[in-house]
This record gives C-alpha cells, structure tokens and sequence, in this order.
C-alpha cells in the first residue's frame, strides 16, 4: 500500500516529461536525505509511487513502477497491494494495473479547493451531510469490492461509524449494488465468477440470479438501498455519479445510517441525493 531515488539515468522521451530513473531531474533532493532506516525507506516509497503516477497520468502495472523507480519487484508488488487495501491506489483485476484512487485528491482538498474543481465533491457531501444527518461516503470500485475513499461522520447521537478505506462486497452491498448496475450484465456475470471463485465459504457464494433481480431493481429505480446486508442493523442508499473530471474511476455516493432511520427516509435520501447531485455536478 520509498528511499531515495537510485542510480542516475537519462531521460527516456518514452517515459513521459520526467524518467524515475536516477537522481538527476529537476527538484530531486534524495542526494540531500539522511541516511533511512528500512521503515522510512518504506515511508519515502510510498510518496515515490503516488509520484511516478503524477507524472505519468494513466495506469501502470507494478512490474513498470518497480522498472522506473528501481525498486525491488517483490517488494513493489506488496507495497502497491497495501496502498490498494488502505484504499489509495484502484487495482484493475482485468489488465493487471494500478492507478491511484480520488481519495489522493480528498486528501488535501482543504489546503486549496480550486484544485479540487472549486470543492464540488466535497460541497455536495457537506450539503447532504447537513440535510440529513447521516453518514456521508464516497466510494469506487477496487478489485472485487467497493471501498470508501472519503467520509464525512454522521452527527446524530445514534449514528453509524465508517472508517475511510473499509471495503464493502461488490455483490453484497449497497455501494457495490449501484456499481454493478453500470456494468452490461456480461461483465457483472464475470466479475461474479471471479467473486465466487475466491470465496471459500459456500454459504457466502454469489447466487448471480438474485443479483441480477437486485441490479434490474437498482437501474428501474435510479438508486441501490441495502439494510443489514454487511453491518447489522445498518443499511445505506446508493447511487451513481455522473462521469466527472476528478475521477478516471465511476463514483458511487452514499447515505448510510441505521435502519430505523433508513426504512422511512430511504425515499426522501434518494430525492436529495438526485438533486443535490444535479446541483453540484452540472457542468
């Protein structure tokens, strides 16, 4: 889920406006670093992927970010699962790459919204964060799952906790739900056999049926609405994003809270949902 850079290289015209090869690029400072030990090599590791994707701007396998930085493939290869765990990079199961997650962009979204396409995303969750109450949450597609990239807690004083990074099935969610929806049915049926095929508990297998009963559902109404499917007595509604320039990935927005809450207001969440979506995200 970072020592300095190694040996100089040339610039690669290939590589894009800078190589990760060497020390030799304009603003490199790793000759001026101490001396790391193993967990801040570790650390500066990290800053180094999320780099060569700022530079790179597409997706790239870990076997091409461990070429370009010089690093060890094995060691690459872990480090980049457990930024896709820890919610900071999208691993894409079909071409075997990674690519980094909105959550990069949330992070420092209060340091300068601009860059941020003026706050948008962040605007239209504090406005449904206000009208509702509730547990607000971002969340993509990663691997297998559905993983929430930004949170805003709710204020109720019974409330529902998510921590941002948690995963959700893709097939047994809310979050999940409204993802598969935008999928033809085809890829769903893949991405179905993929799910089953690395779950070993039968009773946790995917009945691909129900699910595309549950999908019909979900594209009929415009929203997926879940209740104790993953937290007990929790649920949330889910719905998609329009295609933004924030994100390479599709978004899915959500109102979680607890299911007294949920049952009655799951029509009113999704009305807000509609609007305030259209208000924030028109271009």
């Amino acid at each position: 889920m970072p020592v300095a850079k190694k040996d100089a290289a040339k610039a690669d015209p290939a590589a894009g406006p800078r190589s990760f090869g060497g020390r030799d690029f304009p603003g490199d400072t790793s000759r001026d670093l101490p001396k790391m030990d193993n967990a801040v090599k570790s650390a500066r590791r990290v800053f180094d992927v999320l780099e060569f994707f700022e530079e790179h701007q597409r997706a790239a396998s870990a076997i091409e970010v461990a070429a370009a930085l010089k690093f060890p493939q094995s060691s690459t290869s872990a480090l980049m699962r457990t930024m896709t765990a820890f919610g900071y990079l999208h691993y894409d199961t079909g071409r075997r790459t990674y690519i980094p997650t909105p959550r990069i962009s949330m992070l420092g979204h209060w340091l300068s919204p601009a860059l941020f396409t003026k706050g948008r995303l962040v605007n239209l969750m504090n406005e449904l964060s206000d009208k509702t109450g509730e547990t607000i949450m971002l969340a993509v597609r990663n691997g297998l799952s559905a993983q929430y990239v930004h949170i805003i807690q709710a204020r109720l004083p019974m409330r529902l906790y998510v921590k941002a990074g948690t995963l959700r099935p893709l097939a047994r969610s809310a979050s999940g739900y409204a993802l598969l929806s935008a999928y033809p049915d085809k890829e769903v049926r893949r991405l179905v056999r993929l799910i089953n095929a690395n779950e070993t508990r039968p009773d946790r297998q995917v009945d691909i049926k129900a699910l595309m009963l549950e999908l019909k559902k979900v594209r009929t109404k415009g929203h997926a609405f879940s209740l104790g499917l993953v937290t007990p007595g929790a649920g949330a509604v889910a719905m998609n994003l329009p295609p933004i320039a924030e994100s390479n990935e599709p978004l899915v927005l959500c109102v979680a809270g607890l299911n007294d809450a949920l049952v009655t207001q799951e029509t009113e969440f999704a009305d807000l949902m509609r609007k305030a979506i259209e208000f924030h995200l028109a271009d």
